[in-house]
């Protein structure tokens, strides 16, 4: 089939005529093609539901050609029989564009067109369009069916698939077709510092938003920030290669083409993966600011006078690089640039800061550096570990190039992915020893010992040798003492510090060092496998190390070890009845309490926390008839600073729940979890929710007697369920879906009461209050937001409650101002403009309220 009039209709966007329709798509036997392509895709019928497994297909199939060069959907066309007329579905498109913009949070250019033929048969053609410059890559924003959300799309021949490297030219610098001449941009980038040259793995997530950054955003410098050996300089690499290799037809932002891509590093130090040994770099760019204003210079192709750049001033080099971006157009990328500021050693950023904010032509900086930019948060990306998908496939990367054998699943999925950290070089390092070690497991105990003190030092040394005091190399100490997480006071109480210092050690170490849980109310800290080895073979050398040891060991004795027989007695429980069912046979249940309620049983066991938490599982799980003795065991437990496992207060919870009597239990047990030390960031994720679905519970009991109450619980419900959503996207859980929906009905529940009151702006001040608190993602408030507006409208109002609801509005606008409080950009600006619009109508209001009536004229 000849594709080129479907890449003409989507170049302009704009369907064709019947005849030249058919004439395209049909053979001569008068029969549509059976063959797909990257722009054209058949299917039989327009989708009846907008919220099936169909329906993500078609959604999909959208995303992926306004991903890449646009397409069209032919819908009509049998399968097999390779006719038309088969869709029996009516179209409507204003449904349809309303439920993709809900599902992506934005609306691709798309043209939908009937046609009729009475030989080969009638269909009905979607169009859709190329996104257009400075449009991020079009992706989900929840699942739909067997779909996923998060993923980015693209069309690759006739397939639709998850974005790949090897669609990255396409996706991100809107490469043209293969049979199109494509051109490189000018500037130098050195060779590929990976280890894995032949080809760069995933990390689609960080690309893109360096991508919305290169084409959407005026800010001229971001930062791509992360631990050592997370991948930055590869990433950074990455983006520079695809930029001067695919960006001729990339348009920075302003609609600025590039003319060149200019790569320079920093970095002193590199390590050789397969001798697991750091030498000296040898291609090092600049060490000072001279240096680098050279290089870029150099580099650049301003100049290849050697003796200028080596004689020229600072000043006269400044000049110099001022001159070049006022003519060119340049993506520049400066590696490793905390190599000279944790030296104290000023590399001139300011300066150029200035001149790309002040230059006639936009180019862009960005710096890769390990610890976050505190002057310039928002402007940078951090780089995490490796997510599932891309940890998998770097491991089979690492596997083929080393040549050895495959880990099994389980030393993948625990042992390497803890040890690492997901880290992409230390993954490396460990596959790399796996050659010479005979066993993974062996390599592990290689590379925990001494073989890995290079890797270790590599990873964490510049920043360990940087730290500004004492007093943070201690606190990291103390963790590295600790088996489990630690509390502020906790390492308050062993380092003997006053609060102010150790926030002061905490915030040194933060973002290079610790493991942090803040879903409960109080922050844990915590040191990962590799940052705690590297920490235990520094410590030592510390001065007031022994001291801090004694104080730690002394610090742990309170813990209690549960005695054999208790051990015992809790495995015949979990055989008995399962923590893992909701509901239990009557006799099994009946031969557990036989059990945990023997006479005999001696006071060393009885009297033993974690047997009296086993206690109180077995009567929770009874549910009302016992529910007065679990709470007298649990509490008891907590009385002695033991924490049940997680698993028997979830069966106390249900239990409470399933009682029907909101008197407080299921909040209590809440908080426990919350506060405790030893509970997963998942299982606190979980309390938070079932700690906001109580309160709504009790919300609801209240409304009518105590309103007031009511309307505080529903405020901290909706709060709660914010938090939840906010940790559930972040931590990629499925449980995120939930949590949207229970906040989307709070927040309809609690924004409608107090929009249809004569206290309207009480509804803009819950807004503002989420708003300032910011430990939550405030997408699911769109829609309540706007309805309580609408409410608020109708509604006869005095002028002082207009007045005073105006000032709230402007208000509640300012605190939904920052970016990481929502998930969507777009449904943050809709939010925004839509309380914009909500002001101006409070003012027409207002205006129209005022105006004098016909009589008293």
């Amino acid at each position: 089939m000849n594709s080129q009039p479907i890449v003409a209709w989507c170049s302009t966007g704009s369907l064709p005529g019947g005849d030249e329709l058919y004439t395209t798509l049909l053979r001569e036997d008068g029969l549509f093609d059976d063959s797909e392509g990257s722009q054209w895709d058949f299917k039989e019928n327009w989708p009846f539901s907008l919220s099936d497994d169909y329906f993500g297909g078609i959604a999909r199939l959208v995303c992926a050609f306004a991903n890449s060069h646009g397409g069209i959907i032919v819908f009509g066309v049998h399968d097999k029989k390779r006719t038309g007329g088969h869709n029996k579905v009516k179209w409507n498109i204003d449904r349809f564009n309303a439920a993709i913009n809900q599902l992506i949070g934005t609306l691709p250019q798309m043209t939908m067109k009937s046609y009729q033929n009475e030989f080969s048969g009638d269909v009905d053609v979607l169009l859709v369009k190329s996104r257009q410059s400075g449009v991020p890559p079009l992706r989900f924003k929840k699942q739909v069916g067997k779909y996923r959300a998060g993923t980015i799309w693209v069309r690759a021949g006739h397939e639709v698939r998850a974005a790949e490297p090897s669609h990255y030219p396409v996706l991100f610098c809107r490469a043209q077709p293969a049979n199109l001449e494509s051109s490189a941009l000018d500037g130098s980038i050195p060779p590929s510092p990976a280890t894995l040259k032949q080809r760069f793995v995933g990390r689609t997530e960080v690309l893109d938003h360096l991508f919305q950054w290169l084409e959407a955003s005026d800010e001229p410098r971001t930062f791509l920030h992360g631990k050592g050996g997370s991948g930055k300089t590869t990433i950074a690499y990455e983006l520079a290669r695809l930029v001067k290799e695919h960006g001729e037809n990339l348009r920075a932002y302003g609609g600025e083409r590039l003319d060149a891509v200019i790569f320079v590093s920093a970095k002193e130090k590199s390590l050789l993966v397969a001798e697991a040994r750091v030498v000296d770099t040898e291609t090092r760019d600049f060490s000072n600011e001279k240096e680098l204003l050279s290089s870029i210079l150099h580099y650049g192709g301003w100049t290849i006078d050697e003796d200028y750049l080596a004689e020229a001033t600072v000043d006269q080099l400044r000049t110099d690089v001022k001159e070049y971006l006022n003519i060119n157009s340049v993506l520049l990328v400066i590696d490793d640039i905390d190599t000279l500021t944790t030296k104290g050693i000023d590399p001139g950023s300011d300066f150029l800061y200035r001149t790309l904010c002040r230059a006639a032509r936009h180019s862009k900086v960005l710096y890769t550096l390990r610890n976050a930019p505190s002057q310039s948060l928002i402007n940078a990306v951090e780089v995490p570990g490796l997510s599932d998908d891309d940890y998998e496939l770097f491991v089979d990367e690492c596997v083929e190039h080393f040549r050895v054998q495959q880990p099994t699943l389980e030393f993948r999925k625990k042992k390497l992915s803890d040890l690492s950290e997901r880290r992409p070089l230390v993954i490396e390092s460990v596959i790399a020893l796996r050659r010479t070690a005979g066993s993974y497991d062996h390599a592990i105990d290689l590379f925990q010992q001494q073989t890995g003190d290079a890797i270790r030092d590599y990873v964490f040394l510049r920043e360990w040798d940087a730290l500004p005091a004492n007093t943070s190399r201690l606190l990291l100490a103390a963790l590295s003492e600790f088996n489990e997480p630690a509390g502020f006071r906790d390492l308050q109480s062993v380092l003997q510090y006053d609060p102010s210092t150790v926030n002061d050690a905490i915030g040194a170490v933060r973002e290079m060092f610790l493991q942090i849980d803040e879903a409960g109310s109080d922050a844990l800290y915590a040191l990962a496998p590799l940052t705690k080895a590297f920490v235990k073979s520094k410590r030592s050398q510390l001065v007031g190390y022994g001291l801090l040891h004694e104080r730690v060991k002394a610090f742990r004795r309170h813990v209690a070890v549960s005695n054999p027989r208790v051990a015992n007695i809790a495995t015949q429980v979990d055989r008995l009845i399962p923590t893992r069912f909701q509901t239990h046979q009557v006799e099994r249940l009946n031969d557990a309490y036989r059990l945990v309620t023997d006479k005999n049983l001696p006071p060393f066991v009885t009297e033993d926390p974690f047997f009296r938490t086993v206690l109180g599982y077995v009567c929770a799980s009874f549910a009302q008839s016992r529910l007065q003795q679990a709470r007298g065991a649990f509490e008891y437990s907590f009385n002695m600073n033991f924490e049940p496992d997680f698993r028997y207060l979830r069966a106390w919870f249900q239990a409470e729940r399933g009682s029907g009597i909101n008197d407080g239990w299921c909040l209590k047990i809440a908080d426990y979890v919350l506060h405790g030390k030893r509970y997963e960031e998942r299982d606190k994720m979980e309390m938070i929710g079932r700690k906001a679905t109580s309160l709504y519970a009790r919300a609801q009991e209240r409304l009518v007697t105590d309103p007031s109450d009511a309307l505080k619980d529903l405020a901290e419900a909706l709060r709660l369920h914010l938090r939840a959503y906010r940790l559930y996207c972040i931590a990629g859980d499925s449980r995120a879906e939930n949590s949207e929906r229970y906040a989307r009905s709070t927040g309809f529940q609690l924004l409608n009461t107090l929009g249809r009151s004569s206290v309207p702006w009480e509804f803009l001040e819950i807004v503002e209050t989420l708003g300032r608190a910011g430990d939550g993602y405030l997408d699911p408030l769109e829609d309540p937001i706007f309805e309580a507006a609408a409410h608020v409208i109708k509604t006869p109002l005095k002028a002082e409650a207009i007045s005073r609801t105006r000032q709230r509005v402007r208000l509640a606008i300012d605190s939904l101002s920052t970016d990481r409080h929502w998930l969507s950009k777009s449904v943050q600006e809709r939010t925004s403009t839509g309380l914009r619009q909500f002001d101006r109508d409070l003012e027409a209001k207002l205006k129209l309220l005022r105006q004098p009536t016909r009589a008293s004229m």
